[in-house]
This record gives structure tokens, sequence and C-alpha cells, in this order.
């Protein structure tokens, strides 16, 4: 657990360091750096992923972006007779770091709730409530004009590797987390 504060120290030490290098090409209005959007996930391994990633964020300038997204997700993992179940809702902040264009490197903290049930011969035979915390750590891929708009697809893992996490299967193997995500940054009025 101590290399993960290390890491997320050094990740916050840097952001720091970004925030003081500030560029021509940045809006001069603080509106127009706060960004709205979501994300999407959508998998079909083994059943159904599918989920929204609603969030909200700020450019702290052309390299840095903070904020707070939320994870609604469904998940079905089917096998002979039966399935199991899961609706996932959570959130928590993240922290993106553009070092060079259309590349990223990121983490977001969440807290979910999950609401698991098991399925078998169409009876469900068990259901269970509960939370867990993750780390997802990754990279990304995508376009960002800050003060304008922001695409992007991200592949993160869980790097906390909590047993009850959404994103640990069964066997207590990693899934990774696939996103793309659209969002719009706010104007000014006179724009």
């Amino acid at each position: 657990m101590n290399k993960y504060f290390i890491f997320g120290l050094l990740c916050f030490l840097h952001l720091g360091v970004f925030a003081q290098m500030r560029n021509q090409d940045m809006p001069s209005n603080g509106r127009e750096q706060i960004f709205v959007g979501s994300g999407l996930n959508l998998g079909f391994f083994n059943g159904l992923i599918l989920g929204l990633n609603p969030e909200v964020g700020y450019s702290l300038n052309r390299f840095v972006d903070v904020g707070i997204a939320t994870n609604l997700t469904y998940i079905t993992r089917n096998y002979g007779n039966g399935s199991d179940r899961q609706f996932i809702a959570g959130g928590g902040p993240y922290l993106r770091l553009w070092p060079i264009n259309s590349f990223f490197a990121g983490g977001q903290f969440e807290y979910n709730y999950v609401s698991f049930s098991n399925v078998s011969n169409n009876v469900v035979t068990n259901r269970i409530r509960f939370g867990a915390p993750s780390m997802l750590a990754g990279i990304g891929y995508g376009t960002r004009f800050v003060g304008r708009s922001q695409f992007y697809t991200s592949i993160m893992v869980d790097v906390l590797n909590d047993p009850q996490s959404p994103y640990i299967d069964a066997m207590g193997r990693k899934e990774p987390v696939f996103r793309t995500a659209f969002t719009f940054y706010l104007r000014s009025k006179g724009r």
C-alpha cells in the first residue's frame, strides 16, 4: 500500500509543477476550463458490460485535468445454466496528465457500491450488497482542445487489488477497464 501512496504523492507533486506552466493558448476565463461529459463502458467478454461514467472536470493547464467521475455499470457473466449479475454505482476524483499531444496517463480513485445476484435455472439464488474501493490507473489516447472539447479512449486496471472490487473476477484476476468519453467545455456568455 505504501508504494501506491508514494506514487500518488509524486503525481500530485508533478501536478503542482505542471500547474505553474501556463500557456498562451489556454483560455483566460476560468469557466472555459470547466468541462462536462460522459464516458461509455461496453464489453462482451463472457457476458455483457454496459455502463455510463458522467464526469465534470477542470483543465488546470495544457497538461493537467482534474475532476470527479461517477460510475453506473451493469455486468452479467454467463456460465452453464446460470449467470452472475452486478449493478455498480460509485465514483471519485481523477487526475489525467497529458505529457504529449494525444496521449495521457491517469488515475481515478473510486468507491463503488455493488449489488450482486446469482441466477441459476431462472431462479435468483444469492443476493448480496457490499462496497469496495478501487484505484484505477492506466493510459489513453484522445483529442483535447482546452476551451472546446475532448474525446478519449482509455484502458485502466485496478491497482488496489481489493478482492471485493468490481474489476477483479472470481478467480482474483484483474479485468481491464475500457472507457471512451466525450466532453464539452463551458463557454462564457459573450461567445
